[in-house]
């Protein structure tokens, strides 16, 4: 294999293990945003569980529909598309004033993230042929999606304590 596919292979892959990681830090990140929520949109219990579980209800009820729709119509397509939605619902999380906004642009972001996991996984797959690199591949994969659960809460409490609430979404923009 050449150094310059190789190198574009290598690209590709931290892509798709940042995306993974982006998607499950996204699951737990909001949960220290809660207090803030009270306090600055006036969110009510039944209000702020379905500001977390939106999320999580959206990206496990449509994953495997998202997985089909790659198979069917392209992962890279599915993939970008994944990327817009995610990325336009993020940024619109940071600009919603009412607690009932907030958890429509969670669904949303949880669909976006429905099409994206399978894609990265069916991706990977295609970018490593050979059984010993796919095995260590997906390693790394399945590795980034436990990180991105496990220091969720930590850049949230990080974002809160330099910026507003929003920022807890608006940071998933840029990646």
């Amino acid at each position: 294999m050449t150094a310059t596919r190789t190198s574009r292979r290598g690209a590709a892959f931290a892509v798709l293990c940042l995306a993974a990681f982006t998607i499950n830090l996204d699951t737990t990140i909001v949960n220290v945003a809660l207090p803030s929520l009270v306090r600055e949109l006036g969110a009510t219990t039944s209000e702020l569980q379905w500001v977390v579980d939106a999320y999580l209800l959206s990206f496990a009820a449509l994953v495997l529909a998202g997985g089909s729709l790659g198979d069917r119509f392209g992962r890279k397509g599915a993939l970008l598309s994944g990327f817009a939605l995610f990325g336009t619902a993020s940024a619109v999380g940071g600009l919603v004033d009412t607690p009932t906004a907030l958890a429509v642009v969670r669904a949303l972001m949880g669909v976006g993230a429905a099409l994206i996991f399978p894609a990265t996984l069916s991706i990977i797959s295609n970018l490593y042929t050979e059984r010993h690199e796919r095995a260590r591949a997906i390693g790394i994969w399945g590795a980034m999606t436990g990180v991105g659960v496990a220091v969720g809460p930590v850049i949230g409490g990080w974002l809160l304590e330099h910026f507003w609430w929003g920022s807890v979404f608006v940071a998933m923009v840029p990646v």
